[in-house]
């Protein structure tokens, strides 16, 4: 006989949050480095970042706010292990001889050359900017698949995102390169536009996957609420 709970555990959501964790570690290895689009600089992980804000609306309108949540900080507690766990190796083991070019290089990845640039500094910068990013994400995108239901998926998406990546931007670039030589007003702009036009261009396949999934996972999944816990733990459903 079917349950009418909500269920607790899918192969699919391990699968979402394996790509969110991966997306989101991808785009702090490789935002320290910052490259020319036109004349204007903007770190690279604008081309991974865009996909944990994707994975987390197709997550939210399949599943609902709770386990979108979840995942957000499950990705941040990750990343932070990481790092930390890098960081823990490359300062208490003493390298071989001849990988001293090696341990160099992985210690200028994580702090830089004077300790204010580098990927920790990034990641800092990226944990406090998708905490509160995620968060608006997922509560303008809640509140507009509560009023319109399964309907007008794109709407929501773009409408969410736009809040969530103007203050992800805001706060990344601020907390990651406020200071450094490479900070510039244009570098909010630019990041913006460019993480932005990568949510425009993979609308319809977050739209198309998100159908499936829905499909597959059936309704009983989603559960609607109308309270948004920073951290996802409450249960209430709207009524």
């Amino acid at each position: 006989m079917a349950s009418s709970k909500v269920k607790r555990y899918s192969f699919i959501v391990v699968v979402l949050a394996a790509l969110s964790v991966t997306m989101q570690i991808a785009a702090n290895l490789v935002s320290g480095r910052l490259g020319f689009f036109g004349p204007w600089l903007a770190p690279m992980g604008v081309f991974f970042f865009p996909f944990v804000y994707i994975i987390s609306d197709v997550t939210s309108d399949v599943y609902g706010y709770r386990v979108s949540r979840w995942i957000a900080w499950l990705t941040i507690l990750v990343q932070l292990l990481f790092v930390g766990m890098i960081l823990i190796v490359i300062s208490a083991v003493k390298p071989a001889p001849f990988v001293l070019n090696m341990d160099e290089a992985l210690r200028l990845l994580i702090i830089g050359t004077d300790g204010t640039s580098g990927m920790l500094r990034v990641m800092i910068a990226g944990v406090v900017a998708a905490v509160l990013g995620g968060w608006v994400n997922d509560i303008i995108f809640q509140l507009f698949r509560h009023v319109d239901g399964e309907g007008k998926f794109l709407k929501r998406k773009l409408i969410s995102s736009a809040g969530a990546e103007l203050v992800d931007t805001t706060v990344f670039i601020t907390l990651g390169f406020f200071g450094t030589p490479s900070w510039s007003i244009a570098m909010y702009i630019v990041q913006f536009c460019l993480k932005y036009a990568v949510e425009i261009i993979t609308s319809p396949v977050a739209k198309a996957c998100s159908s499936k999934l829905r499909v597959m996972e059936g309704t009983g999944v989603f559960e609607d609420r109308n309270k948004f816990n920073i951290f996802g733990f409450e249960k209430k459903a709207v009524k």
